[in-house]
């Protein structure tokens, strides 16, 4: 089984929407799970119009506790907290929401009144959409340990593609260059990394890859919206060219990709001859081939 992450260093080039028009196509071939690592703002299920099976919660973050009956109020424990997640004068007052549960709180405390104890910051989705299952995580508000929570997410994704007996794992990743996104990079075979013709896109793509280059594994890149501005075009292309970074495809502003996003339907299918869709169709031909190992990653 393959597995293939799509990333963007940034929101809103079209990360999302793209992973489901390829997983879609992809899926007339072989047999797929999609996986939806953006936690902060899952949103794949939604451009898919799945439906949701079951809902689990999950415990990936950590919380320190105080038992008020031992408590001596020393205050020892907000000293030591660097991330000043314990307030107070008269006792302390732990602030969940920016608590790490590192622990350091409970080491001080001369009458072990602290524990360090799991809480449920999120939840583990599986969904499906005709043939196609997506597992999806979804961060609570205000909760910490996003790329814990992506660990989950990819683990029980593949757990789910393994049962199946998938070819291919498609997994629609975060953006930035945090914690959510080196998890997401776990195991994978390649990456696709989605980028726009503007200054602030190949400043994100950049640092992205970087990231990527850092964990040594092989990735090409979608130009989306291509004919936006031809000089922040040419200088993709410098970056690419310096980098022997494939350009896997171009695709073109397109209004009937947001107007069928709008409809709850992916382009490819409700328009299939639209600019767009014969580009993604390009692309989810080149994955296909490396998916059946006809081509070669590098």
């Amino acid at each position: 089984m393959k597995e293939i992450v799509v990333l963007s260093g940034k929101g809103g080039v079209g990360k999302s929407s793209l992973t489901a028009a390829v997983g879609y196509l992809l899926a007339e071939k072989y047999s797929i799970v999609l996986a939806d690592t953006d936690v902060d703002a899952p949103n794949l299920h939604l451009v898919l119009g799945a439906e949701l099976e079951s809902t689990h919660p999950v415990s990936a973050s950590d919380k320190a506790f105080i038992d008020y009956d031992i408590c001596s109020r020393c205050m020892q424990c907000v000293d030591v907290c660097r991330f000043s997640s314990i307030i107070g004068e008269d006792e302390p007052i732990i602030i969940s929401y920016s608590c790490e549960g590192c622990g350091a709180c409970s080491l001080v405390c001369p009458l072990e009144a602290i524990s360090i104890e799991p809480v449920e910051n999120g939840k583990l989705n599986i969904l499906h959409s005709g043939l196609i299952r997506v597992v999806s995580g979804e961060l609570a508000v205000g909760a910490s340990s996003s790329g814990r929570l992506v660990d989950v997410v990819k683990r029980r994704a593949g757990e789910v593609a393994e049962l199946n007996g998938s070819d291919l794992l498609l997994t629609d990743g975060p953006p930035g260059i945090g914690c959510p996104v080196i998890a997401s990079l776990k195991g994978v075979d390649y990456v696709v990394l989605v980028t726009e013709p503007t200054p602030s896109a190949l400043s994100d793509l950049k640092r992205v890859y970087e990231v990527i280059r850092f964990f040594k594994v092989a990735a090409g890149v979608v130009l989306n919206r291509a004919d936006m501005h031809e000089g922040s075009r040419q200088a993709v292309f410098t970056f690419l060219q310096e980098n022997d970074l494939d350009l896997l495809v171009e695709i073109p502003y397109d209004p009937l990709l947001p107007e069928a996003l709008a409809r709850g339907a992916l382009a490819v299918t409700m328009y299939p001859e639209a600019p767009s869709s014969v580009a993604l169709r390009q692309l989810s031909t080149s994955l296909s081939d490396l998916v059946a190992g006809e081509s070669e990653i590098r």
